[in-house]
C-alpha cells in the first residue's frame, strides 16, 4: 500500500513533467509550422537556413515528456514500487538525453569541436538560454522526485504490517 506522502511525490512528478511538456511543446509548434511555411515539407534536410524540426533534439524531447506524462500519470493512479522504479529508468535515461544534448551545444558554442552540426532548435544561442537546458532541468527534476518517490515506495513494501 503505496503512503501519502509517496503519492504526493509522484503528483509532484507529474506536475513536473506537465510544466515540461508544456514548455517543450511551446517551442516546437512554432518550429515547425515556421518550417513547414518556410519548406512546405517536413523532408528537406539539407541547405535549410530554419532547423528541420526532424534533425534537432527538441522533437525528441518533447516526445520523451509526454510519455513520460502519460506514464507518471498512470503511475499515479496505481501507483507501486515497481512501475514507478521503471518510469524511474525512463526519466534518468531522459535526463542523459537532455544533459548529452546540452553538453554537446556547449562544446559547438564554445567552438571546442569545429564544423559540428547543431542539433539545436536555437542554433548559435548559448546553451545555458536554449529550450534544451530548461526541458533538461525538468527532466532532472521529475528523476529526483521519482527517485525519492522510489525509495519511499520500497520502503513502505517492505515493512511488515
Amino acid at each position: 500500500m503505496p503512503t501519502t506522502q509517496a503519492r504526493g511525490l509522484v503528483a509532484l512528478q507529474t506536475v513536473f513533467l506537465l510544466v515540461g511538456s508544456m514548455f517543450a511543446w511551446s517551442k516546437l509548434v512554432p518550429q515547425v509550422t515556421t518550417f513547414y511555411a518556410t519548406y512546405h515539407t517536413f523532408f528537406h534536410f539539407v541547405g535549410c537556413t530554419v532547423p528541420n524540426p526532424l534533425k534537432t533534439a527538441c522533437l525528441y524531447g518533447s516526445l520523451g515528456f509526454i510519455v513520460a506524462l502519460v506514464w507518471s500519470l498512470s503511475v499515479y493512479q496505481t501507483t507501486t514500487y515497481l512501475r514507478e522504479k521503471r518510469l524511474s529508468i525512463f526519466l534518468l535515461c531522459c535526463s542523459v538525453f537532455a544533459a548529452t544534448v546540452v553538453a554537446y551545444e556547449v562544446l559547438i558554442y564554445y567552438k571546442v569541436i569545429a564544423g559540428a552540426i547543431s542539433v539545436s532548435c536555437t542554433p548559435g544561442l548559448s546553451p545555458l538560454a536554449s529550450p534544451c537546458f530548461t526541458g533538461m532541468i525538468f527532466f532532472i527534476l521529475a528523476y529526483i522526485t521519482s527517485l525519492v518517490a522510489t525509495r519511499r515506495l520500497q520502503a513502505s513494501a517492505t515493512v511488515p504490517s
